[in-house]
């Protein structure tokens, strides 16, 4: 197979570059890579020669007469980003942890329960305390029933708001407190 044109030149470019990157070679002791991410370098395009490369340090410096300019990445472009794999194997289970610090003591079933029962015991006191006034409550209310009765009867008796008036008026002298009206009827609650 024979190559022509400009693959030769190319092919040792990328030769020459190859075997200064794998020795580990640099130029005037710098770094091969300028700061644009480039290999810079200069190749011989005509003459005894022809092919030969020289790295330079950036795109500033101007080649001799018949090289040419040229520059490569020295990292190719990333690809594209590939599958998902498979998931992996579960590891090594690891090593057992340190024992941690001592904890406040707990307090004793016997007292917690004791004390809930303690609780207890003056609730249901406290409930039959309350269940004792429950007569007295309603006699109370039978009896406020009765009386609110009887005063609006008092009421009716006088003749209502007529006897109010004599009396207010009478009430100055002999002082003589105003009836009350109506009462609205009363009722025990439930």
């Amino acid at each position: 197979m024979v190559i022509t044109g400009r693959a030769p030149i190319f092919l040792a470019l990328l030769c020459a570059l190859a075997a200064l990157v794998l020795a580990g070679a640099s130029v005037s002791g710098a770094s091969l890579v300028a700061r644009d991410g480039k290999i810079h370098a200069c190749y011989k395009a005509k003459g005894k020669g022809k092919g030969t490369l020289r790295v330079v340090r950036n795109t500033k410096v101007k080649c001799p007469k018949r090289w040419k300019k040229t520059a490569w990445y020295a990292a190719g472009r990333p690809g594209p980003q590939g599958e998902q794999g498979p998931q992996g194997q579960s590891g090594a289970m690891g090593a057992t942890g340190a024992t941690g610090a001592q904890g406040a003591p707990g307090r004793n079933e016997n007292v917690v329960v004791n004390e809930l029962e303690d609780k207890v015991t003056e609730l249901l006191t406290r409930v039959k305390q309350l269940e004792a006034l429950v007569p007295v409550v309603g006699a109370l209310c039978t009896q406020a029933g009765t009386l609110t009765g009887q005063v609006n009867s008092v009421e009716k008796a006088l003749g209502g708001l007529k006897l109010n008036a004599v009396l207010t008026t009478l009430g100055g002298v002999l002082s003589i407190p105003t009836l009350p009206g109506a009462l609205p009827a009363f009722s025990c609650p439930s």
